[in-house]
């Protein structure tokens, strides 16, 4: 996948949007901090929304950001799958960093999953995450790893970077979930013409 155009529409989705969008991240932050991070699951959802209407040039409606909160089944499963992930993640980083990271990356869409499918159960988005990441894995990796120069930024500026590098880092992930997902479907059709 082409990691600079993912982020390249990220950024001009982005312009005169960059403070609202940050706002809402640290709203989200302040709120997470005092239920002990439990609705952050849920709150991402509602930022996974506006982030989609962004990158279709669709102005922020913070109407939307309470969506999550309409179904408490799929809530209730977005935190269950979030903290699975974690501390299976979490053990995997314990036993030795490799298979931590590879964890990571095999689960990284499973929340993503499980705000577009609420059937779904926790671990068939997880599963579903682990067949999506099928040799993007890597590619994932160092679309983190792209990132790099805005953390030291951050810690340069003493966190003052993080009003332009916030917005641009999760809206970015949605924009990587929303290209994997054509890769994927592009991937299934190939398979479909040669069979």
């Amino acid at each position: 996948m082409d990691r600079t155009m993912i982020k390249n529409e990220v950024k001009a989705a982005l312009k005169g949007k960059w403070i609202y969008l940050f706002v809402i991240l640290a709203v989200m932050g302040a709120i997470s901090s005092v239920v002990a991070g439990l609705l952050f699951p849920v709150l991402m959802f509602g930022f996974y929304v506006i982030s989609l209407d962004v990158l279709n040039g669709q102005d922020i409606d913070v109407n939307k950001f309470i969506e999550p909160f309409k179904d408490l089944n799929q809530a209730l499963k977005l935190l269950a799958v979030s903290l699975l992930v974690g501390l299976l993640v979490g053990i995997g980083f314990a036993l030795f960093i490799i298979p931590g990271i590879i964890l990571m990356m095999m689960w990284s869409q499973a929340s993503f999953i499980m705000m577009e499918n609420p059937e779904l159960g926790i671990l068939d988005a997880m599963k579903k995450s682990s067949e999506m990441m099928k040799g993007y894995k890597m590619d994932l990796f160092i679309f983190h790893l792209s990132f790099i120069g805005h953390y030291l930024l951050t810690m340069i500026t003493f966190g003052l970077w993080m009003l332009y590098f916030l917005p641009l880092l999760e809206v970015s992930k949605v924009n990587y979930y929303k290209h994997l997902k054509m890769a994927r479907a592009h991937d299934v059709v190939e398979v479909e013409v040669i069979n």
